[in-house]
């Protein structure tokens, strides 16, 4: 009697350990690599609902529509982090009154990594990180939260740039 209780421990040990790598397929974990915001928003719920539950003001669209078309964004982020959570849906919000702005992003893992060593490159070390860069030279930075809000700060990295 006591083979076939652990022959059936062992077959429910191993039934066990399927059906829980199976169900962690259904839920994302943390994304490292570069991401779209489609699937960002799509399989990141706090990414989804943060950007659904943030509007710009009038005149912040405004301003946001009156960017070069050579600005590029690059944001290093975490699927982890509260202040990413926060943010990038903010910034991906903003940009989509001027689709003409390109944004790369960037998610890393929790030592602040990605696969083809770009966080290290750029020098980050908290996240999110974004760097705003116009005609291919760096305007300005925003780490971990904006000094004003999003839209105000990158307004002025381009004013200061003119």
């Amino acid at each position: 009697m006591s083979k076939s209780r652990t022959l059936f421990a062992g077959i429910f040990l191993v039934f066990s350990l399927f059906a829980c790598a199976n169900a962690s397929d259904k839920t994302p974990g943390i994304a490292v690599g570069e991401i779209s915001k489609q699937v960002l928003l799509a399989e990141y719920a706090k990414f989804s609902s943060q950007y659904h539950g943030f509007s710009l003001t009038d005149k912040q669209a405004e301003q946001v529509r009156t960017w070069p078309k050579e600005l590029v964004i690059d944001v290093y982020f975490g699927t982890w982090c509260h202040d990413s959570q926060r943010e990038v849906p903010r910034l991906l919000k903003a940009l989509a009154e001027n689709p003409q702005i390109k944004v790369n992003l960037y998610a890393l893992d929790g030592k602040k990594s990605d696969p083809q060593g770009r966080a290290k490159q750029a020098g980050v070390k908290y996240t999110p990180t974004m760097i705003v860069t116009l005609a291919g030279k760096q305007i300005g930075r925003i780490i971990e939260s904006p000094k004003q809000d999003l839209v105000t700060d990158i307004n002025n990295f381009i004013l200061a740039a003119s």
